[in-house]
C-alpha cells in the first residue's frame, strides 16, 4: 500500500501536514508520497513506489497472482 497525498501544490488549503501523513503511513507500514498532478510533482514516483512494492511482495511470496490472471507477470 502507498498513502498518496495529492494537490500538495495547494499549500494554503492543506488539511494534513506532510509530517502527520508520513507518521500515519509509517504506523500503517506503508510508503507515503506527496503528489501534484498540476506541477507533475512525484506522480511517476507514486506509481513506481506502488509497482515496486507489488513486485517485492510477489518476489517474497507475500502476494500471489490469481490462477489464470495474466495482469501481473514477473519478467
Amino acid at each position: 500500500f502507498v498513502l498518496v497525498g495529492h494537490k500538495c501544490d495547494l499549500v494554503a488549503e492543506r488539511a494534513v501536514s506532510a509530517e502527520e501523513a508520513g507518521r500515519l503511513a509509517a504506523t500503517l507500514g506503508m510508503a507515503f508520497v506527496e503528489t501534484s498532478a498540476h506541477s507533475n510533482l512525484n506522480v511517476e514516483l507514486a506509481f513506481q513506489t506502488l509497482a515496486g512494492g507489488i513486485q517485492q511482495a510477489l518476489g517474497r511470496g507475500v502476494l500471489a497472482p490469481h490462477q489464470g490472471c495474466v495482469g501481473i507477470r514477473l519478467i
